[in-house]
């Protein structure tokens, strides 16, 4: 189950001569534009699942070389070693003894029974149960056995389970939740209780995450006392705070900051390849994007050679497809949708969606005009549609753009999200891949109101989906994400872009910040020194 990633070859760094730390012992990271929730479980948010690496209770971590490594769980379960059955339908993981979550209380295996059934509440606003539906039921013979029934085999399992997955979602304290009908609105949010190397000390929406060294962790006593986690919207100001001293780490840096930062004496920047891809989705249900042949003329219309290097700043990759270059399961004859306007015009032509003589688009009277809808406090979206409606534009499209606030772009649908309640009609966003190349969660038909914010719904897609689930073999897996990558380019629910670098602004005096290439890069805390 181990997955093998490319990156960056990163040195531990060696303090400067005149550039000790300005708070010895504290790390203050900036990266963060918001928080929607600190308990994944509830959270869209990928600054959420990087805080928790740091606080959160996780059977398995992911590390510079994108391989999974035990951290609550003593080793990975497999068919050799009597951790995956014979049928591939049970699952016995042995975890670690003498551990202690953040209040004291030792650390079980009914937590992670509680915390499944948590995660399947219905009252609960879990963004998706993706894999944590194939379970038919979870046991704790022992404090320290937990024992997995699925419906049939799952391939992803070891890499979802509280693991760092598609939507990594940590085990939860059943002695702090339980009894609650929900845990939404739980004091506990606002300061969770985890078994990692630091602990929430306190918590302020609009200013950031207070953590300090846990000295119970099981390891032993980060090297670290303090990180702040500090929730900074503007770009600009995080490459201030990083030139000024203000901050030890800006992570995930935006693109367009990187000749500033690549300048700073006291830090540097590493680049690190990173399981992230960028996208335009198309809301299917809204004509007239129902028509493929529309969505894939928008398509052709993109220039992404030319976004790549004014909007991404060259430090990406193009994208065809969800599947890296890297991985087993890329296809790198997927037919997808090349830069032609000429070709394009002629979909839309056969669309019957005609010129106009004021240069836009209509049918039956009706222009061609669409909404585009971006993530205010994201990285470079709001640039990226000044670039798509000018080249939309010259092939007759009506474009308007849109800034909605992150809280409710990438909220729950019972929470009123923009993105998951389809409110929209096309939509910049991007997805951090897991260490298992399932992506059944942006595609799949029961995904939709989940991450399938392109609505779309195709049975032959979800046929793949389950292949690729229920086997563990190689060869099966592959060929079923070689067909949903073709489908993909047929049926054009998105537009991929491109694959990030992970870029982060790193201070000399940081030491041991070894990022990893999937999920987080904020795997290895308890070494990091300053």
């Amino acid at each position: 189950m181990c997955v093998l990633f490319g990156c960056t070859k990163v040195q531990t760094s060696t303090q400067a001569p005149g550039q000790a730390p300005s708070h010895p012992g504290v790390v203050r990271i900036v990266g963060a534009g918001t928080i929607d929730s600190l308990v994944p479980e509830l959270s869209a948010s990928a600054a959420a699942s990087d805080a928790s690496m740091f606080w959160g209770a996780w059977f398995f971590l992911v590390d510079e070389k994108g391989a999974l490594i035990p951290e609550l769980a003593t080793a990975i379960p497999t068919h050799e070693n009597g951790g995956i059955s014979a049928d591939g339908k049970t699952i016995t993981y042995r975890l670690r003894k003498g551990v202690l979550w953040h209040d004291g209380q030792p650390f079980s295996a009914d937590d992670a029974v509680f915390t499944w059934h948590q995660i399947m509440n219905p009252a609960n606003n879990v963004v998706t149960r993706t894999g944590y539906d194939q379970i038919v039921a979870m046991e704790a013979p022992d404090a320290h056995t937990l024992v997995v029934h699925l419906k049939g085999p799952y391939a992803p399992a070891i890499a979802t389970f509280f693991a760092p997955s598609l939507a990594p979602m940590p085990v939860l304290p059943a002695h702090l939740l339980k009894g609650l009908p929900d845990i939404n609105h739980a004091a506990y949010d606002n300061k969770p209780v985890g078994t990692g190397p630091f602990m929430v000390a306190s918590y302020e929406p609009q200013v950031g995450l207070t953590l300090v060294a846990n000295p119970h962790y099981w390891r032993g006593p980060p090297k670290l006392k303090q990180i702040d986690y500090l929730i900074v919207s503007d770009s600009n100001t995080r490459t201030i705070m990083m030139r000024t001293g203000e901050a030890d780490l800006y992570s995930d840096a935006n693109v367009n900051q990187l000749p500033e930062l690549a300048v700073i004496p006291r830090a540097k920047l590493l680049r690190t390849r990173f399981n992230e891809f960028w996208y335009i989705t198309f809301n299917v249900t809204h004509p007239p994007l129902d028509d493929k042949r529309v969505r894939r003329a928008l398509a052709m219309s993109i220039d992404k050679a030319y976004i790549i290097r004014n909007v991404a700043h060259g430090a990406a990759d193009p994208a065809v497809g969800d599947q890296p270059a890297y991985l087993y399961t890329y296809d790198p004859h997927v037919p997808a949708p090349q830069y032609d306007p000429r070709a394009a015009a002629a979909l839309f032509d056969a669309a019957g969606w005609t010129m106009g003589p004021d240069g836009v688009r209509a049918k039956g009277g009706k222009p061609l005009q669409l909404v585009y809808v971006f993530d205010r406090e994201g990285s470079d979206g709001e640039r990226l549609g000044a670039v798509l409606q000018q080249q939309w534009k010259r092939v007759g499209v009506d474009v308007s753009i849109k800034g909605i606030a992150h809280s409710i772009y990438y909220a729950d649908k019972n929470a009123g999200g923009v993105l998951s309640q389809g409110k929209f009609d096309i939509a910049y966003e991007g997805w951090i891949g897991g260490v298992d190349p399932d992506d059944i969660a942006l595609w799949a038909c029961n995904q939709r109101g989940g991450f399938n914010h392109s609505f779309i719904c195709d049975p032959r897609i979800d046929a793949a989906e389950r292949d690729a689930l229920t086997h563990y073999d190689v060869a099966t897996r592959k060929a079923a994400y070689d067909k949903i990558q073709q489908l993909l380019a047929e049926d054009v629910p998105v537009a991929f872009l491109w694959w990030a670098r992970r870029n982060d602004a790193v201070a000399n005096s940081l030491q041991n910040y070894h990022p990893a290439p999937a999920v987080t890069t904020f795997w290895n805390s308890w070494q990091w020194a300053n």
